[in-house]
């Protein structure tokens, strides 16, 4: 009787960084928020460093709190196991989105803005069991496929913007967005097989597990230009990320189970850590809106354009997928809708999208990828009841698509034996992806 440490399940080697493959992970800034980005044209508020810093000469609040008391977000990786059930995971965060300042100096008006793009913490564990055969089907034992992933991710922002009108119709600005992006994971995947015998039970499998950390520090300038006018607001936005700082590790730990000896070139145990500093170059953002004010109505439409970026994919192991990745073109759009019932209270609405930049390689042996297409809506209501400006509202996003896991592959290569089932799909997956977000907002 043969028994083989084969498996199994492709889990090992989840997306490594908190939404790296979408530019809207969690909208900031009140009335941003409840129009679903749509925010370009308007940016009346302390919030406009981020969205377009012209706007910050219609602001009349200067201190803002945006809170997302709830935010939760769901992927659910179709037949993962060998079995074909799911994988899903989730996470849960309570953080602050957007908290700034600001006033008015020798006719510039100025912010300062803190927002939390990400912040959230998921531990995820399943398992599945089924029938141990033998080489002629024979049922003998019970294998138990595994896989957990441990995530720790931030995203935050530091700006100051300041503006200034040219014409009684025409305002320009420019801000500066210090940006921190923290990713920690544990993640791992394996099998525990049992084979009854008559006189003892055999065991075999095996574990392999990765620890990555990943800190990049950026900054980005933007330009912006709002013109106000009879007929409707145009607001401008152009912005570039420049990588500042980058420190990249990866350690692993694998080990192999067998009751029949292993090839000699195997390894039955190995451990090891790599390190790297290469910088990811990113594209340019454009954005583009238009806002129009009715009798008890606005209107506003944004079309936000972000440019491709070709990268040389800079390797730092040959049992690591490259740690700099090519960006896909991908253009979203947001229309929001401001419903008044006095000018203090009033309702918002807003539909968006928030599409991958991710794209499949199947040149590239270790690509980890997602390219889920994500859609959003979004609604508020803003109420001055305990005498200042308070939003209560949520917003939400779902898409389909797919993710590519070939950096499992990897872990073969070290081991120097095939652990994972070869996939004639080139370990491409279908994938759901869900965020719910419910806050608080309120200017003093």
């Amino acid at each position: 009787m043969r028994f083989r440490p084969l498996l199994l399940i492709a889990l090992f080697g989840f997306s490594t960084q908190a939404d790296e493959y979408h530019h809207k992970n969690l909208l900031v800034g009140t009335k941003a928020i409840g129009l679903g980005g749509a925010f370009t044209a308007i940016s009346d508020d302390l919030s406009a460093v981020f969205y377009n810093p012209a706007g910050l000469t219609n602001t009349t609040s200067y201190n803002s709190a945006s809170i997302s008391t709830f935010a939760w977000e769901k992927m659910t990786y179709e037949q993962v196991f060998s079995t074909g059930e799911d994988f899903s995971r989730s996470s849960f965060s309570i953080v602050p989105s957007f908290l700034g300042i600001g006033g008015v100096s020798n006719e510039w008006h100025w912010s300062l803005g803190f927002g939390v793009s990400d912040l959230s913490t998921e531990r995820n564990y399943a398992e599945t069991s089924q029938p141990l055969t033998d080489e002629e089907g024979n049922e003998i034992g019970i294998q138990t496929e595994f896989g957990n992933v441990d995530l720790d991710n931030s995203a935050l922002n530091l700006a100051f913007g300041a503006a200034k009108k040219i014409t009684p119709k025409l305002s320009i600005g420019a801000a500066v967005n210090l940006q921190y992006r923290k990713f920690e994971t544990i993640q791992g995947s394996g099998i525990n097989a049992v084979a009854y015998l008559p006189s003892i039970d055999i065991h075999s499998g095996f574990i392999a597990q990765r620890r990555i950390k990943d800190e990049t520090i950026l900054v980005a300038p933007s330009l912006g230009l709002l013109y106000m006018h009879e007929l409707a607001n145009f607001g401008f936005k152009l912005t570039k990320d420049l990588t500042i700082n980058r420190s990249f590790s990866a350690s692993h730990n694998i080990f192999v189970s067998s009751p029949t000896p292993l090839p000699p070139t195997a390894k039955a145990a190995t451990v090891g850590t790599i390190r790297g500093s290469a910088e990811q170059e990113y594209g340019v953002n454009f954005s583009l809106g238009v806002a129009k004010r009715l009798e008890n109505s606005e209107w506003s439409f944004d079309i936000d354009h972000y440019t491709k970026t070709n990268v040389t994919e800079k390797i730092i192991s040959e049992f690591h997928p490259p740690i700099t990745r090519d960006l896909a073109a991908v253009t979203n759009y947001s229309l929001g809708l401001t419903v008044y019932q006095t000018e203090n209270r009033y309702f918002r609405f807003g539909i968006f999208t928030d599409n991958a930049n991710g794209k499949v390689d199947l040149e590239q042996p270790f690509q980890r990828t997602e390219t889920i297409d994500m859609v959003g809506i979004s609604f508020d209501y803003t109420t001055d009841v305990f005498e200042f400006p308070l939003s209560v509202g949520a917003y939400m996003k779902y898409g389909e698509g797919q993710v590519r896991l070939a950096d499992i592959r990897v872990i073969e290569n070290i081991v120097g034996i095939p652990l994972y089932p070869p996939r004639a799909n080139n370990d491409i997956s279908d994938a759901k992806k869900s965020l719910l977000v419910l806050f608080v907002s309120a200017n003093f």
